[in-house]
C-alpha cells in the first residue's frame, strides 16, 4: 500500500485497508481511514470525469471530524497528489490513497543515525517519515542513490516546511540544521521520474560537555552554584566537567530532570573516583563532601537509556571560624576552677573534629553541662584527668545534649565533637555548684518542676514563674508544674504505670489519658502480643486468685478508690473539670494488685516484682508505687531491672512517722526515688516517714495533705498520705522525660534531687 493505511479504487468501487489501520486506536486508525476513503469515493461521484487536485479524502475527514485546517495545512493538502497504484494478487490497481502527514511512518525518537530505502515516483508521489527529538540536536539528512530527480523537505509538527533540498538530477540531497525538542517530518517526493532512494536521518544532541578528562568542559573556580543542562545516552556516553576550588570547601552536586537512569561521579585531578551516586531509575543523584583546594572532575554517564539532565554544582568555602578550644587533651582550653555557670560558643565539623575544655573543681560539686544551638548533630563527653570517659550525651540530630552528675574535686575535660563530620556552631554551658545538702527529715527538699524540667533540656536556670492556679490545684503550684506547662511540657508521649488498687478507666477526667496496648485485640481471648497476658488492653490485675485484665477498682471499700486518686494526681485531664494532673498530657497504665480493705491493706496482693517487670516490658517510663510491700530478692531484682532500662520507680516513703522510708522506697539509695509528704505550708506531714541518715537516699518531698483528686464514679475527694505525694513526683518525672526522652535513670535522679527546693 506504499505506506498508506487506506486506498479507494474507482474502477472497482472498493475501499482497501492496510493491516496498520488496526494498530492505531480510535479516529486516527481504522475509523479515520474509512472516513477518508469515503471522501475519495464521494469525490468520484462529484467528479466522474476527472481527479480533484489535492487530497480531497483528507479534507473530507477533517470536515467530518470537525478539525480546523490552518492556511499552511491547506497549502500542504492542496499540493498533495493522492493518486497511486497498489498491487493486489499480482494485479496493479489504480487508487486514491492517504499518503500524508497523518500516515507518515513513525520512527519514534531519533537519536544517532537511522537509514531507510524506499521508492517515489508517478505511482507514489510522497513518502513521509515522522520522528521526535528530545534534546536540542544537530540534525542531518541525506538522500542519495537516486536514479531520477527527487527532492526532500524537513517539516515541523504542523507540517510547515522548515528547510528543503532541491539539488538537480540525481545529485544527492542534504539538510543540516539544529532542531529543538519536538516532532518533525521528513518528506521525500519526485521532481520528475521514478526512483529508489536511500534516506539517512541523524540527530545528535548538542554536547556542551567534553567526553573525556582531557576535553572536559572547564567551568573554572567553583564557589556559588552553577547549573548545566545536557544529554547522555547511547551516542554520548560521557559528559565531563572540570572545576577547581581555591580553599577547603563544602561541595555539593545534584543531578535532576532525568527521563532514564543516569549516574554521576566526582574524581580528583588524576581521574581517580572519590565518590559516586548510583540511585536507580529516574531518581535524582546527589553527592556531598568536603573538598580541599585543587582540581576535580564530574562525570555524568548513562546507566540505561537516553536522557537529558540538569546538573547543579556548588562549592562554598568552609567558614573560617576561630577555634577557641584546643583539639587535644594537651591543648585543651583551660578555663580554670569552675564555679557558677560559664558559657562558650565555638564550632566543630569536618575540619575541626574535636574541641576540648579543661576545668577543675576544688570541692565535691553538682556539675551540669548543656550543649545547645546546634545546626547539625554533635555530641559531648565528660572525661577525668587521665582522659578516661566519665559520661557521654549522644542525643540525635540537633537535640540538646546534657550531662548532670556529682563530681569529686579534681581536674576534668569536656570534649565536643561532630557525630558524622557535620559542621555546626554550638553553645556550651558548664556549671558547678556545691552539692545539695541532704537533710534527714526532708531529704533534698521539695520537688521543683520549673528547675528539673529546665535542666532536663540543658537549661541551667529554672523556667520563669507563672501565676498560681490556686484552689484545689495548689499541689501543682507547690511543685511548680504550671511553669513547665507554659513551656509546652505536659508529659505527652510518656506512659506512667500506677501499681495500686486499680483505676476507674471510665472516669471523665481519666478516660482520654489511658495507655492502651495497641498490640492486643480486645475481647478475642487471645494473647495477641504474646507477652503472657490475654486481652491486657489497659493493664493487668495481679491479685492472687484474680490474675485477669480487670483493672477497675472492683470493690466498694473506701480503700479501693486509692489507685484512681493517685492516677488523677498524675494525669487528670486539663479540661476545666475537677482538677488537673501534674503531667496531664501523659498516659496511665493501670496495674492492679488485688483487693483493698477499708484500712488500705491489700487482702490478696499479688507479685509487686511481676507488676514492675510488666510495666517495664510494656513501655512505661515511670512507675508510681504508692504502697508499702514486704521485702524480697525478687522485688530488689525488679527494681534493678527497671533502672537498667531507664525506667524511673517513684515510691511513697510511708505513713508510719518512721525515721527512714519503708519498702520499696528504702531502695531509693540505689534505684528510683523516695517521696515524703508536706502540707500546703511546706511543712512535713506528721505521718510521713523521714529521709533517714543515708545521704545516698534520693528522697524528695511533695504535697500529701488534703490533696484533691479523682475517685471512682466520676467523683472527686480529698486524701492524705505519702501515697498522694508520690504521684506528684511521678508527674514531675513525666514532665522531665517529655522534655528530654534520652535522660537515663541516673540523670533523672540527680536532676530531681539537685534541683529540689531546700526546706530546712
Amino acid at each position: 500500500m506504499g505506506g498508506a493505511r487506506g486506498a479507494y479504487s474507482r474502477d472497482r468501487n472498493t475501499i482497501y485497508l492496510a493491516a496498520s489501520s488496526l494498530e492505531v486506536d480510535n479516529l486516527t486508525g481504522l475509523q479515520g481511514t474509512l472516513i477518508e476513503e469515503v471522501g475519495h469515493y464521494i469525490d468520484t461521484l462529484l467528479n466522474p470525469d476527472g481527479e480533484t487536485p489535492g487530497d480531497e479524502g483528507e479534507l473530507f475527514r477533517s470536515v467530518v471530524l470537525g478539525n480546523a485546517l490552518g492556511d499552511a495545512e491547506l497549502l500542504q493538502v492542496r499540493a498533495e497528489d493522492d493518486f497511486g497504484v497498489i498491487t493486489l494478487d499480482g494485479v496493479a490497481i489504480a487508487v486514491e490513497q492517504d499518503n500524508s502527514l497523518t500516515s507518515a511512518r513513525n520512527i519514534g525518537t531519533l537519536i544517532g543515525t537511522q537509514t531507510f530505502t524506499d521508492f517515489v515516483g508517478s505511482t507514489d508521489t510522497n513518502d513521509y517519515y515522522r520522528f521526535n527529538v528530545t534534546a536540542t540536536s544537530n540534525f542531518t539528512l541525506g538522500l542519495n542513490r537516486l536514479s531520477a530527480d527527487a527532492d526532500v523537505q524537513i517539516l515541523n509538527s504542523a507540517g510547515v516546511v522548515l528547510q528543503s533540498s532541491l539539488a538537480s538530477g540525481t545529485n544527492p540531497e542534504a539538510i543540516t540544521r539544529t532542531l529543538t525538542p519536538g516532532t518533525y517530518y521528513a518528506r521525500v517526493y519526485p521532481f520528475w521520474g521514478s526512483t529508489n532512494y536511500n534516506l539517512s536521518l541523524s540527530a545528535v544532541p548538542r554536547d556542551s560537555a567534553g567526553n573525556s578528562l582531557t576535553t572536559a568542559r572547564n567551568i573554572g573556580t567553583l564557589s556559588s552554584t552553577q547549573t548545566f543542562t545536557d544529554f547522555v545516552g547511547s551516542v554520548d556516553t560521557n559528559d565531563y566537567y572540570r572545576f577547581s576550588v581555591g580553599t577547603t570547601s563544602n561541595f555539593s552536586l545534584a543531578l535532576n530532570g532525568l527521563s532514564a537512569d543516569a549516574d554521576v561521579q566526582i574524581l580528583n585531578s588524576a581521574g581517580v573516583v572519590l565518590q559516586s551516586s548510583l540511585a536507580s531509575g529516574t531518581s535524582p543523584e546527589s553527592i556531598r563532601r568536603t573538598l580541599t583546594a585543587g582540581t576535580y572532575y564530574v562525570r555524568v554517564y548513562p546507566f540505561g537509556g537516553n536522557t537529558n539532565y540538569t546538573l547543579a554544582l556548588s562549592a562554598p568555602a568552609v567558614p573560617t571560624i576561630p577555634d577557641s578550644a584546643g583539639n587535644t587533651l594537651g591543648t585543651a582550653r583551660n578555663i580554670g576552677t569552675l564555679s557558677g555557670t560559664r558559657t562558650f560558643t565555638d564550632f566543630v565539623g569536618s575540619v575541626d573534629t574535636n574541641d576540648y575544655y579543661r576545668f577543675s573543681l576544688g570541692t565535691t560539686s553538682n556539675f551540669s553541662l548543656a550543649l545547645n544551638g546546634l545546626g547539625a548533630d554533635a555530641d559531648v563527653q565528660l572525661l577525668n584527668s587521665a582522659g578516661v570517659l566519665v559520661q557521654s550525651s549522644l542525643a540525635s540530630g540537633t537535640n540538646p545534649e546534657s550531662i548532670t552528675r556529682t563530681l569529686a574535686s579534681g581536674t576534668y575535660y569536656v570534649r565536643v565533637y561532630p557525630f558524622n563530620g557535620s559542621n555546626t556552631n554550638y553553645s556550651l554551658s558548664l556549671s558547678a555548684s556545691p552539692p545539695s545538702q541532704f537533710n534527714s527529715t526532708y531529704g533534698y527538699g521539695l520537688a521543683n518542676a520549673a528547675a528539673a524540667v529546665a535542666r532536663a533540656t540543658g537549661q541551667t536556670t529554672p523556667f520563669a514563674s507563672v501565676p498560681d492556679l490556686g484552689g484545689n490545684n495548689w499541689g501543682n503550684d507547690l511543685v511548680n508544674a504550671p511553669e513547665a506547662w507554659a513551656r509546652g511540657y505536659t508529659g505527652r508521649g510518656v506512659v506512667v504505670a500506677v501499681i495500686d488498687s486499680g483505676v476507674d478507666i471510665n472516669h471523665q477526667d481519666l478516660r482520654n489519658n489511658l495507655w492502651t496496648n495497641s498490640r492486643e485485640i480486645a475481647g478475642n481471648g487471645i494473647d495477641d502480643d504474646r507477652n503472657g497476658y490475654v486481652d491486657d488492653i489497659y493493664g493487668w490485675n495481679f491479685g492472687i486468685g484474680q490474675n485477669n485484665n480487670n483493672v477497675l477498682p472492683g470493690t466498694t471499700s473506701s480503700g479501693q478508690g486509692h489507685g484512681t486518686h493517685v492516677a488523677g494526681t498524675i494525669a487528670a485531664a486539663n479540661n476545666g473539670i475537677g482538677m488537673t494532673g501534674v503531667a496531664h498530657g501523659s498516659r496511665i497504665m493501670s496495674l492492679r494488685m488485688g483487693n483493698v480493705d477499708n484500712s488500705g491493706r491489700f487482702t490478696n496482693g499479688g507479685s509487686l516484682a511481676q507488676a514492675i517487670r510488666y510495666a517495664v516490658d510494656n513501655g512505661a517510663r515511670v512507675i508510681n508505687m504508692s504502697l508499702g510491700w514486704p521485702d524480697s530478692p525478687e522485688l530488689r531484682s525488679a527494681l534493678a531491672y527497671a533502672a537498667s532500662r531507664n525506667v524511673i520507680t517513684v515510691s511513697a516513703a510511708g505513713n508510719e512517722t518512721q525515721s527512714s522510708p519503708g519498702t520499696p522506697a528504702r531502695y531509693a539509695t540505689e534505684w528510683g526515688v523516695s517521696v515524703g509528704a508536706v502540707n500546703r505550708d511546706r511543712v512535713i506531714a506528721s505521718f510521713s516517714n523521714r529521709a533517714g541518715s543515708n545521704s545516698q537516699m534520693q528522697h524528695v518531698m511533695a504535697p500529701g495533705v488534703q490533696v484533691y483528686s479523682t475517685l471512682p464514679g466520676n467523683r472527686y475527694g480529698f486524701l492524705d498520705g505519702t501515697s498522694m505525694a508520690s504521684p506528684h513526683v511521678a508527674g514531675v518525672v513525666a514532665l522531665m522525660l517529655s522534655a528530654n526522652p534520652n535522660l537515663t535513670s541516673a540523670q533523672v535522679r540527680s536532676i530531681l534531687t539537685s534541683s529540689a527546693t531546700r526546706l530546712a
